[in-house]
């Protein structure tokens, strides 16, 4: 048994699930989470979380909203040799062999001080480490996306990515990448294809949709924009992953935005993606091109958008699904045993 410490960004829920992914599948080795936001959660589930503060990412009318999230990271910035001292403490006391972090921001800062190897497992870093496909335009997401991404959350000695999208790495001796994590309650549910629409919104703040919802001729069901009563097909849903799981596995295809867990645990059950990126937000942004790129199903920045997308994409998902047949989307076991691989031989290759 080794001791683990993982730093969780926690402000989606992408992080914490992959977290959880990782944590549920080497039961025989201890994790101490540090994390804040919705890293707390993992506390139901008889793990220790140490709280630290949290850079979050704020939206308004489905975009970032710059102002509040650079005033998040200057609070998270007041707090920041305070922070750093006690987690010192913590990760000493518990004495890991390891660090992980999904885009968290102490956790490798404090690994490298206390001289522990850490390593990465989010997906944000494809865009650094990988030989990422290059679109245009984007200037200002792309500039806010990469400053932070550098400056913050790049301070892992290794890089275990995983992704959706193929996308050699700049290093291979540093980074690796790895089909999606999928987690074994996704792969409990078998695929089925019914006559709903799902709907995964990662803020509630794509009101717009709404109107152009009610005009499909399909029942809707909504995650992410709030409780409702139902109204006339649309049928309003509060979180639950089961319950999710359930819709996503039945439908006839996703609406989401450009979120890397909602879009690959769709792509596992087979299902066409359109995606509504969030504007700014350019790793959402690369996710949904690339959904559209390689066939997947296709992807839209327009905050207006017509009926008319709808139903174009509705007539190619025989071809969406087509398509995403013949791909693999499932890299748990893999990246798994890498990093089984790493602790149990204290072998890392970038030591």
């Amino acid at each position: 048994m080794a001791n683990m410490v993982f730093g969780v960004m926690g402000d989606a829920r992408g992080h914490v699930n992959r977290a959880l992914v990782v944590a549920e599948q080497m039961p025989e080795h201890r994790f101490l989470f540090v994390g804040g936001g919705r890293t707390v959660e993992l506390r139901q589930k008889g793990y220790a979380v140490e709280r630290v503060p949290m850079a979050s990412t704020l939206y308004a009318r489905n975009r970032v909203h710059v102002p509040s999230t650079a005033l998040c990271g200057a609070r998270v910035f007041m707090k920041y040799s305070q922070t750093l001292r006690r987690l010192l403490r913590v990760i000493s006391d518990f004495d890991p062999v390891l660090a992980l972090t999904d885009y968290e921001f102490f956790t490798p800062l404090a690994a490298r001080r206390l001289g522990i190897p850490c390593v990465s497992v989010d997906h944000q870093h494809v865009i650094t480490q990988c030989l990422c496909p290059a679109f245009k335009g984007q200037v200002l997401s792309r500039m806010l996306m990469n400053l932070p991404l550098r400056a913050m959350y790049s301070n892992a000695d290794h890089y275990l990515i995983p992704s959706f999208f193929p996308c050699p790495p700049r290093d291979p001796d540093r980074t690796e990448v790895f089909p999606p994590l999928i987690s074994p309650m996704v792969k409990a549910f078998t695929p089925t294809e019914g006559s709903h629409v799902l709907v995964y919104q990662t803020s509630p703040t794509f009101r717009r949709l709404i109107p152009l919802l009610r005009r499909l001729s399909s029942r809707v069901i909504v995650y992410g924009l709030g409780t409702h009563p139902r109204s006339g097909n649309l049928v309003f849903r509060g979180p639950s992953k089961r319950a999710f799981l359930e819709d996503l596995s039945s439908c006839r295809y996703l609406i989401t935005n450009g979120g890397h867990n909602a879009i690959s645990e769709a792509l596992y059950f087979g299902k066409p993606i359109l995606a509504f990126p969030i504007r700014l937000a350019y790793e959402q942004w690369i996710n949904a091109r690339m959904v559209s790129r390689l066939g997947y199903g296709c992807d839209s920045l327009d905050p207006n958008p017509e009926v008319s997308l709808f139903q174009r994409f509705e007539t190619r998902l025989d071809s969406y699904r087509e398509t995403i047949a013949n791909r693999d989307f499932y890299g748990t076991d893999r990246m798994l045993s890498r990093l089984v691989f790493m602790i149990t031989r204290r072998e890392y290759p970038y030591t």
